[in-house]
């Protein structure tokens, strides 16, 4: 189930590089310095957020809104919430928001005892500000579990690869084109709202995904907005009910030790993070294959939507399984901020 609660400065030139998520509301171009203390920290998914008192060289204070990693993130990088605290004097670098003046992502840290706490480690690693990079949001476990290993698919899958897919080069069909260039990414954005994606959006997420055996379907949960859908194995003991929803409707079957999934009945507004749209006709072929070892999945997802796209697109990604890795929970917060 998804949970949603309500609750000094110099510029760098840096090349632009499209991110996703709420990446796509900050500036790679304009990356900033500052120097100030904490006033305020609210530790919560999808971005811990700290308010930074900032004096200019007027001597007047500004307040100055810092986001960061997600708190399963940086649980994962060893980060706790007692490291970060109100009255700390910190100096935090990154790119400066859309939204306006005094808002950035704090992709690095530095805290007042001199020692450096990177919040945003795949910003980090693009722009250049860290040498914390991994193909991904965080590294593997540091110490697996001990146990009998999970076989084929039935496991949780690290994904390590995503589908980069340039919205300029997207097949779009003219209204669909309009559509997209009247989307603004400070105010349509679903996830400012702590509302999930639907297919096929959910699947590019870098958060662990697990398929769970249930004899007659599939359960895949992710972890990433706390997300579920149900895949039919068998077309006799489907959903009661063929509902439009975000996730669709989807039936699966075996091809040898790959999962086949097609899913119609899709209900959500938009086939990326940048605004476009997705039809009430669209339809999603996905493919799951693992590798020789099993230690890897290699996906691949077709989506037809005659009010979208002039062709099928064509999204691939891939999947590691790491040893002691979870789904851990994944509670949204909207704040006043944001909305």
């Amino acid at each position: 189930m998804h949970h949603c609660r309500t609750f000094g400065l110099w510029l760098i030139a840096l090349p632009a590089i499209a991110a996703a998520h709420h990446s796509a509301l900050y500036d790679d171009t304009r990356v900033v310095s500052i120097e100030g203390t904490i006033t305020a920290v609210a530790w919560v998914n999808p971005h811990v957020r700290l308010t930074v008192e900032v004096i200019d060289p007027g001597g007047r204070a500004e307040a100055w809104s810092l986001e960061g990693g997600s708190v399963n993130v940086l649980e994962r990088w060893g980060i706790e919430p007692t490291r970060i605290a109100v009255g700390d004097r910190v100096r935090a670098e990154g790119p400066v928001s859309l939204r306006g003046a005094h808002d950035m992502i704090a992709a690095t840290l530095a805290l007042g005892d001199g020692t450096e706490v990177v919040l945003r480690p795949d910003v980090a690693a693009r722009l250049g500000l860290s040498d914390a990079a991994v193909f991904g949001l965080f590294p593997p476990p540091a110490s697996p579990r001990d146990g009998v290993e999970p076989r084929g698919i039935f496991r949780v899958w690290t994904p390590r690869e995503r589908p980069s897919t340039d919205p300029k080069t997207l097949p779009l069909t003219a209204a669909a084109r309009a559509a997209a260039g009247d989307y603004d990414a400070l105010e349509d954005d679903p996830a400012l709202r702590c509302e999930p994606p639907g297919m096929p959006l959910m699947l590019e997420t870098l958060y662990p995904v697990e398929f769970v055996d249930r004899g007659d379907r599939v359960l895949m949960r992710f972890e990433e907005w706390a997300g579920e859908r149900t895949i039919y194995m068998d077309p006799r003991n489907g959903p009661p009910t063929q509902e439009p929803s975000p996730a669709g409707v989807s039936f699966g079957r075996w091809e040898g030790k790959a999962l086949a999934i097609f899913t119609t009945y899709i209900d959500t507004p938009y086939f990326d993070r940048l605004g476009t749209p997705l039809g009430r006709s669209a339809t999603v072929l996905e493919r799951y294959t693992p590798s020789e070892d099993e230690r890897g999945l290699r996906w691949q997802a077709t989506v037809t939507d005659p009010a979208t796209f002039t062709a099928p697109v064509v999204l691939d990604g891939f999947m590691a399984y790491e040893p002691g890795e979870t789904v851990k929970s994944y509670d949204c917060t909207v704040l006043e901020s944001t909305r």
